[in-house]
């Protein structure tokens, strides 16, 4: 079974590009001039502020003489590894709720809750326990109110 290595952090398409830049001893200025555009724009590529659309993948492919599938590849794959660095701090997020809302290690701990990996199934399970809770605690208060109405009748 073959094992597939990620990147720790996104590297950003303007990353690749500075280092193009300083392999072949040009500024971000004699790109611009290069591709007939502005300063600013190569500036914001480079930064990660601007995104590389279809057209100047096919200008940074013929500066470089690369193809522009290169170029637009790492563009989307850069998103995409933001998009997954944005959906796991928003686990992290739901998952800190869950611990700040109950002692999820103590359930785990009493079988209470089996736990698990996957913060879908941590929340169900820390509701169906709360929801379970919930309804016992019902019961008692409705036994105890009976209790009490009918020692209060001696």
């Amino acid at each position: 079974m073959a094992t597939t290595l990620k990147p720790a952090r996104a590297t950003s398409p303007g990353r690749i590009l500075l280092r193009e830049l300083e392999a072949r001893g040009w500024s971000q200025r004699d790109l611009a001039a290069i591709m007939g555009r502005p300063y600013q724009a190569i500036n914001q590529i480079v930064r990660g502020a601007k995104r590389i659309t279809p057209e100047t993948a096919r200008e940074l492919a013929q500066a470089f003489d690369t193809s522009p599938e290169l170029w637009m590849n790492l563009e989307v794959n850069y998103r995409l590894q933001l998009a997954k660095q944005e959906e796991k701090e928003h686990e992290i997020a739901r998952r800190s709720r869950l611990y700040s809302l109950v002692p999820v290690a103590e359930l785990i701990r009493r079988g209470q809750i089996e736990g698990s990996d996957n913060v879908d199934e941590l929340e169900k399970q820390v509701f169906g326990y709360l929801s379970n809770l919930n309804v016992v605690t019902k019961r008692a208060d409705h036994e105890r109110a009976l209790y009490d109405s009918s020692s209060s009748h001696r």
